[in-house]
């Protein structure tokens, strides 16, 4: 099941890099990111490599919740964030069991000017493929939904960092 979808920030394209990375070092102003957990981080140039634990309880309706086993909500989200050509590549997999579902996603970010003011606009498309039979097409569309609450959320909290960053630099 696919998902395309834009956004647009207010921001350089660099500014944007920046608070995507700076708000997990205010956890207490972003609590939807404490559900993470970093595994592996290597920097080689503009491109950053990251291996990430992730927990999808907030992401799945309550009545599944009750059902699953905890390890089933807690997946490894693996990136590479490319600075130079405005990229980012993610495949996440369930921790438990790596063969039951899969989200591929990757997003462009560009910048460009409107009304003298200088902005990015972030494409992103995702594809999540559960590997179940039967529940499979159903269970898509929980976890996809749970990944547009998330990308919506995701950009909520880089709009909020950009706006501390303009704050804090007087802009």
């Amino acid at each position: 099941m696919k998902y395309k979808a834009e956004f647009i920030f207010d921001a350089p394209e660099a500014m944007v890099w920046e608070a995507r990375e700076k708000r997990f070092e205010h956890p207490e102003r972003f609590p939807e990111l404490q559900k993470q957990e970093l595994m592996d981080r290597k920097e080689e140039g503009d491109v950053i490599k990251q291996k990430r634990k992730i927990e999808l309880s907030a992401s799945v309706p309550k009545a599944l919740r009750t059902v699953l086993p905890a390890e089933m909500l807690k997946c490894i989200d693996e990136s590479v964030y490319d600075r130079s050509k405005g990229t980012h590549h993610f495949v996440v997999k369930p921790n438990f069991k790596t063969d039951v579902f899969t989200c591929k996603g990757f997003s462009k970010y560009e910048e460009f000017e409107e009304g003298g003011k200088v902005k990015t606009r972030r494409y992103l498309e995702l594809d999540v493929v559960v590997k179940v039979p039967i529940v499979g097409r159903k269970a898509e569309e929980v976890i996809l939904d749970g990944y547009k609450k998330n990308v919506l959320r995701d950009n909520e909290s880089i709009k909020e960092m950009v706006e501390m960053m303009k704050k804090e630099k007087g802009a």
